[in-house]
């Protein structure tokens, strides 16, 4: 081995996952109110976005048509009674109906409400629109103001041009381009459609995944809608414990990954403000796939911790969980930035040793001629601070990265390095996968599986003078 490597003793991480929250060891401010009862969920948003998007909901009664104040307050302005729908910019486009027009001919008088509008619009041909609190009806789609003026001209009746504001979407049935309802609120609202139903929870599927709870259409750019899934807190952990924790793990432990998730979402309100939502449905926040993989249990241990979350001297926490940490955790000055957290302390894990699992033990080569002489210096506990070679240094979580480049099977910064002078390359040896902050998830499953610990045990371990209230 060489000079320039020190030996220590390999630590393992696992799947990465921030939030911010406490945890639980008695009950802490108990009349605390929860910051909101809605989680805004960005399914389709940047490079991601959509040029059309279709719903069909369980709803008898279709949806409600509306838009959300800044206080999540849904105000709805009218509905439709269609259960399957597209949702589509008011742009000139190919969609896979056909073509829609950007261009319709709206007529002078304006109405009280949108059933009014809809009563006029049938007897017109018409549809109803909602532009800038006004109701009012609209006639056709059409791709130029040429065509419409066309039109406009062998009307024979008043009526003007209205042109696409950039901010305007359309609802249509599923299989026409004939529109059903246009809202433009300008950049002030964006489209709601939220299932009615008048006796049962409706479901409703969105590109393939069923969801509960409200769907918001925010036209940030003149061809692509961002989708949001406006859902209630307790659905929305419901959505995310099957897809970031077994559902035949222990109850204990999905207790304690179930009061993450929650605090994660609570503490991290209006992160993707820029896109009009509180948090991504994948890895950059937590993954959340509606009602996909939830059953029984996984449901049983959202309700039996409902409205808890981990607080700190009366605060949400920062809350991040990842996969193993392969025998310690990080402090949080040592792996995002230089804040020190006072409950997200790196600590000695020895709940992990006892069990197997994918990522306890794995290796990886590099030679010596790919990076030349290789210094790495570890914390006193094992965990890897920085790695050098050449003018290339990575430090703290990025670290990780320099695993990624050498083709690791897990980014985990619990490893070793040894050099072997016959192959003159490099072997590192490491345990885990993850970041190290916060809650390793199969040291709660070990928690509380061979010893018998509850969530509020396992909680307090990893957040050390965290409260679940």
């Amino acid at each position: 081995m060489k000079n320039n490597i020190r030996r220590a003793a390999c630590v393992l991480f696992i799947l990465l996952m921030l939030a911010p929250m406490c945890l639980p060891v008695s009950a802490e401010n108990p009349d605390a109110s929860l910051p909101a009862e809605m989680i805004r969920v960005g399914l389709f948003y940047g490079s991601g976005a959509r040029q059309e998007i279709q719903l069909h909901t369980t709803a008898d009664l279709g949806y409600r048509i509306g838009f959300y104040d800044d206080d999540r307050t849904l105000h709805a302005i009218g509905s439709i009674p269609d259960q399957s729908v597209t949702i589509v910019p008011n742009a000139t486009a190919t969609i896979s109906a056909g073509e829609i027009g950007e261009f319709h001919l709206r007529f002078p008088a304006r109405f009280e409400s949108f059933d009014e509008a809809a009563e006029n619009a049938r007897s017109n041909n018409g549809f109803p629109a909602f532009c800038n609190g006004e109701f009012c009806v609209m006639l056709g789609s059409y791709p130029t103001s040429e065509a419409a003026q066309e039109t406009l001209n062998s009307l024979g009746r008043e009526a003007e041009i209205y042109s696409d504001s950039t901010r305007a979407s359309l609802v249509l049935p599923p299989d026409s381009t004939a529109p059903l309802f246009l809202f433009d609120y300008s950049s002030t609202h964006a489209l709601v459609l939220s299932p009615y139903d008048s006796q049962t929870k409706p479901a409703t599927t969105c590109a393939g995944t069923q969801y509960y709870g409200d769907f918001q259409f925010n036209r940030l750019t003149p061809e692509k809608l961002t989708v949001v899934n406006c859902v209630a807190l307790e659905d929305y952990v419901k959505g995310i414990l099957p897809n970031e924790m077994s559902a035949a793990w222990p109850t204990e432990a999905l207790k304690a990954q179930a009061v993450c998730a929650r605090t994660y979402a609570l503490k991290n309100l209006n992160s993707y403000r820029i896109y009009g939502f509180d948090v991504a449905n994948d890895t950059t926040s937590q993954v959340y796939r509606g009602l996909t993989d939830a059953d029984d249990t996984t449901n049983a241990a959202c309700d039996a911790t409902a409205g808890e979350v981990l607080r700190y001297q009366g605060d949400l926490c920062a809350v991040y969980y990842f996969a193993a940490d392969g025998g310690s955790t990080e402090s949080s000055e040592y792996v995002w930035n230089d804040v020190e957290i006072p409950y997200l302390r790196g600590i000695a894990d020895p709940y992990e040793s006892e069990i197997n699992f994918y990522c306890k033990s794995w290796t990886a080569g590099v030679s010596r001629a790919h990076l030349g002489a290789l210094y790495i210096d570890y914390s006193d506990s094992g965990i890897v601070r920085s790695v050098s070679y050449g003018d290339k240094v990575f430090q703290n979580d990025a670290v990780r990265d320099f695993l990624v480049l050498i083709g690791a099977p897990y980014n985990s910064r619990c490893f070793s390095v040894s050099y072997n002078d016959s192959s003159d390359s490099y072997t590192i040896q490491g345990s885990g996968f993850g970041h190290n902050l916060g809650m390793s998830q199969w040291g709660a499953y070990c928690m509380a599986d061979k010893h018998g610990m509850n969530y509020r045990d396992i909680l307090s371990f990893y957040f050390a003078g965290a409260t679940v209230s």
